[in-house]
């Protein structure tokens, strides 16, 4: 039922956390979080829908390719934001227990979405074996928890290299694609074992 609606929360809150970063962290580090994030989703998002076709999208749609051009914008702004709380509750941003809240405050805020988004039919899931609020796989938010603490992982080891801001946006793009296999293996993986 109305998939636009989906597609235009992801936009407001894709502009909402952009110009948050911009403001807070600098455009250089928006730039990086960003068009890292929405080229591992897009990247994993064709992947999915081309090879493992675990969920499908409703028609209506708007895509890029095979993946669906603004639902991909979720993916920055989810992290973003669980970053952006567990930030304030870890001591540092680079020990276990940053990795831990950022892993389950992206697994809290994917819970309602996804819920929200099977009821609606924005998306559906192929085979659920343990579902949860009426056809949700039990092993998506720990997907998306996973998720995030891969693309931090990622991103936070390169901004803190020696390169300058330009090559760790560089370096970011280059590794986009690395991002979106690791956490495929972990989606299907978390899948695997949780049905």
């Amino acid at each position: 039922m109305f998939p636009f609606t989906i597609e235009l929360i992801a936009v407001l809150l894709f502009i909402g956390c952009v110009w948050h970063a911009q403001r807070y962290a600098g455009r250089a580090f928006a730039e990086q979080w960003f068009i890292a994030a929405y080229l591992y989703a897009i990247i994993r998002e064709t992947i999915n829908q081309v090879a493992l076709q675990t969920y499908g999208y409703a028609p209506q749609v708007l895509y890029l390719g095979a993946a669906p051009a603004l639902i991909c914008l979720l993916w920055g702004s989810v992290f973003y934001l669980a970053y952006q709380f567990a930030r304030r509750l870890s001591p540092t941003d680079n020990g276990l227990a940053m990795l831990g809240l950022l892993f389950v405050i992206t697994a809290s805020f994917a819970l309602p979405l996804e819920a929200t988004a099977v009821q609606l039919g924005w998306w559906n899931y192929a085979h659920v074996a343990h579902g949860v609020l009426g056809g949700l796989p039990l092993s998506v938010p720990i997907i998306w928890g996973g998720a995030a603490v891969i693309f931090y992982g990622v991103f936070s080891r390169v901004s803190r290299s020696a390169l300058p801001e330009r090559g760790r946006l560089y370096a970011l793009v280059t590794l986009a694609p690395v991002i979106a296999v690791a956490h495929l293996l972990w989606a299907l993986i978390v899948g695997g074992f949780l049905g």
